[in-house]
């Protein structure tokens, strides 16, 4: 039985430093990510309507990892260096399912 739990992360990227949000996101969230076993299944940037300019998400192995993770100094110290670039960041943990999640 799989026990995979699904992260997803949201946010909008604060104008004028899309650029600068994207590579902290890939160098610095992404890295720690993998760390912990994280594997990125979908990326989604609105780019019209209502809802978070980005979107993705991504497995752990399970609810145990990713609570590791959500307590960790690693994990507080990637989100306090999104501050910069970020607003509305938000964060869940729901089911993994085989289609798109929100």
């Amino acid at each position: 039985m799989d026990q995979s739990i699904k992260l997803l992360i949201s946010y909008n990227m604060k104008p004028g430093m899309e650029e600068a949000c994207q590579r902290y996101i890939v160098q610095e969230m992404g890295t720690m990510l993998n760390e912990h076993g994280f594997r990125l299944t979908d990326v989604w940037y609105t780019a019209w309507g209502r809802g978070p300019q980005m979107m993705g998400g991504g497995l752990l192995d399970s609810p145990e990892v990713a609570r590791e993770l959500l307590l960790s100094k690693a994990w507080r110290d990637v989100v306090i260096g999104l501050d910069p670039y970020v607003e509305d960041f938000s964060v869940k943990l729901i089911q993994p399912a085989k289609s798109f999640q929100f």
